[in-house]
């Protein structure tokens, strides 16, 4: 079989999952009284079935399982080493989803959320070439030795958890920019000849199908913390081993790596800063949850839940095309300049936005 046949089958089969999946969470949370309840926050009006991130999760259990096991032939991943890093992210996955699952249907404390975040990195600290052994010369460092690199990365990965968890709050935008990112990096891994398109196109058609779900007016359904903290995951390990020096696609990344996963989560990571910034500057505890973050503005301005994320989106790729095509060629320090500039700006204009009914 062609390992191209072996792409369409598993995104076939990834598409089939999906929907039955979905539609069986949806009907279990309507059954179970699962549901997500507006407050003074919400951005909905109604009670709508949560828990969608089960329906992902099993799906890519199950894309990772057909991929390891029954084309591993196919795919010449018969080594041990490729096998156990799949476990080892599957062991991941699995802890962030128990943790979801409970979050989403009783609450948890948001400390015992991290300590499990932090938990499940140290398990990813099994995987070979993992963890962020380079700044790419920020502030003129380079490579940074193995405790600098452990501290860093942990820091890293819980705060991308986070920061994709966080900005779940209109529909379609965590899943959206989750699949930005995916599609941006299984591009990469295609020019460099790694295999990880294989699992991360598939992954991505089901947030395609879950999205259709998550727009629609009679089968509507939320992600839920189980499937923003679980995007969060994928995120987060991917980030990492993007900015480890090791890796064979490094050489593919058209501008510095670091700057490439910055821009790449350009908006989480924006939203989730000027978040903190304004709850402290307000006295409040940046944990405190409001309606102050940037998807939340454009909903207020008058954007639909479908504009305000197309909208965000194509900041982000504009963003990452100006730095690819038009200011590249500038020192490293200076373009991080171009880029808050742009940012400001954007964030200036934003404020200043007024729809009419």
């Amino acid at each position: 079989m062609e390992e191209l046949d072996v792409l369409f089958i598993l995104i076939c089969i990834s598409i089939i999952l999906s929907v039955f999946f979905i539609d069986l969470v949806r009907k279990l949370s309507i059954k179970f009284n699962l549901f997500d309840r507006p407050n003074e926050r919400s951005s909905h009006k109604y009670k709508i079935p949560t828990l969608g991130g089960i329906a992902i999760g099993l799906v890519w259990f199950f894309i990772l399982y057909l991929y390891t096991v029954l084309f591993a032939t196919e795919l010449s991943i018969e080594s041990s080493s490729s096998r156990d890093n799949i476990y080892t992210f599957m062991l991941m996955g699995l802890c962030i989803s128990v943790i979801g699952i409970y979050d989403d249907t009783r609450g948890i404390n948001p400390l015992y959320k991290a300590l499990v975040q932090l938990f499940v990195f140290f398990i990813l600290l099994r995987l070979d070439n993992s963890m962020i052994n380079s700044f790419y010369g920020l502030f003129g460092i380079y490579e940074i030795e193995r405790n600098t690199s452990i501290l860093f990365s942990c820091f890293v990965f819980i705060g991308i958890i986070n920061a994709i968890n966080l900005v779940d709050g209109i529909d379609g935008l965590s899943a959206s920019l989750t699949l930005f990112f995916l599609l941006v990096y299984s591009f990469i891994s295609y020019k460099s000849g790694s295999q990880n398109f294989y699992i991360l196109l598939p992954f991505a058609s089901t947030i395609i199908i879950f999205l259709t779900y998550n727009y629609s007016k009679e089968k509507k359904i939320f992600l839920g913390d189980t499937g923003s903290l679980g995007f969060g995951l994928l995120l987060a390990t991917i980030s990492l081993s993007i900015l480890n020096t090791n890796q064979p696609f490094q050489e593919y990344i058209p501008i510095n790596p670091a700057l490439f996963v910055v821009l790449t989560l350009s908006y989480p990571l924006l939203d989730v800063v000027r978040v903190f910034v304004l709850r402290l500057y307000k006295r409040k505890s940046p944990f405190e949850p409001d309606r102050s973050h940037l998807h939340h503005v454009l909903i207020d301005k008058g954007f639909s839940h479908g504009k305000a994320v197309i909208l965000i989106i194509l900041f982000q790729l504009s963003l990452l095309l100006i730095n690819i095509f038009i200011i590249n060629q500038l020192v490293f320090h200076t373009q991080l300049l171009v880029n808050i500039f742009i940012v400001s700006i954007t964030i200036v204009i934003l404020n200043k936005i007024q729809l009419k009914d």
